[in-house]
């Protein structure tokens, strides 16, 4: 089950060795910020519950994969170069288009290592993402998952 899209994917977190290292003003952060955070982290129980229904446990090791819709080629550049200098991820920013006259949209995904997830991590992991979309070139933060078993 992945919350973004549907599917086989499971939604989880990484370690807790990923945490804001400095605070946001409130007033820096985009209208849309506190609704993409309240909508990310009202997943989690849900998500966390489904998990530990299919053997994951607080031990489980996993690579988690995430997803961020950019508003242009240099806010995902942006956000990519943030995300490459603050964590170990693997990062890519891709583009699209999905017809001859259709704007180009632009994407940064990519996924962790391998790591030990909790509710509470996975909590701290989203507003952690949520928030470097948000400083880091605007981008939302939409969603993340995980290949189980």
């Amino acid at each position: 089950m992945c919350q973004r899209h549907g599917g086989t994917h499971l939604l989880l977190a990484p370690s807790d060795n990923v945490v804001p290292h400095r605070l946001v003003s409130v007033s820096a952060l985009p209208s849309w910020y506190e609704e993409t955070l309240a909508k990310q982290l009202g997943m989690n129980p849900t998500t966390w519950q489904t998990l530990q229904e299919r053997g994951v446990t607080e031990e489980s090791q996993l690579r988690l994969d995430f997803f961020f819709d950019a508003p242009g080629e240099r806010e995902a550049a942006t956000l990519a170069a943030a995300l490459r200098e603050e964590t170990d991820y693997d990062v890519q920013v891709t583009s699209q288009k999905r017809a001859v006259l259709a704007k180009r949209t632009w994407h940064v995904t990519g996924a962790t290592q391998p790591t030990a997830v909790t509710l509470e991590v996975l909590n701290n992991w989203v507003r952690w993402m949520v928030t470097a979309g948000a400083t880091h070139g605007g981008c939302v933060f939409d969603g993340w998952g995980a290949k189980v078993g």
